[in-house]
């Protein structure tokens, strides 16, 4: 009776284990985010970004930082502070699938046109969106009208596996 019941135990102890190992094929540790940003007028393209980062489904952000840190002078005894001139995206993943990602994705594009005097102007286009990413299909984060220039902005996203 003794060994009936070891011998049970053992082979539920055998399929379940199976079960559990075949569960975690469906989602990966990390992810390859490979982004595309264009810059169009009137839908005529006139530049294009590619950045590429790392997310893991653990839940943390991701950042790309790129451009210039311009001093601006607050007045006073104040002294400096710095800005961030460029473009900037963070990524988390909120969500994985078997062959797609739940995203989070925040990004922001600004620019320092042409000034004359003293004054600075800083030109800003901003987006923050939730798209649902199929692995290897490029997926439009968000596309925005910059109302200053007339010119457009879209960021892309493709995600892959890594793990």
């Amino acid at each position: 009776m003794i060994r009936r019941t070891a011998l049970i135990a053992a082979v539920f102890l055998f399929v379940v284990g199976g079960f559990a190992q075949e569960a975690k094929t469906d989602q990966h540790a990390k992810y390859k985010l490979d982004f595309v940003l264009k810059q169009m007028d009137r839908g005529k393209p006139l530049s294009t970004h590619n950045f590429t980062m790392s997310a893991e489904a653990s839940g943390g952000s991701s950042q790309i930082r790129t451009g210039n840190r311009i001093p601006v002078d607050i007045g006073g005894d104040k002294g400096l502070q710095y800005m961030d001139v460029g473009f900037n995206c963070d990524a988390r993943i909120i969500q994985s699938g078997s062959s797609n990602v739940g995203l989070e994705v925040g990004w922001e594009i600004s620019t320092m046109p042409g000034t004359s005097g003293s004054e600075k102007m800083v030109r800003q286009v901003r987006s923050r969106s939730t798209p649902l990413v199929t692995f290897g299909k490029p997926t439009v984060v968000s596309s925005v009208d910059d109302i200053n220039s007339g010119q457009q902005f879209e960021l892309d996203v493709t995600v892959t596996p890594e793990s």
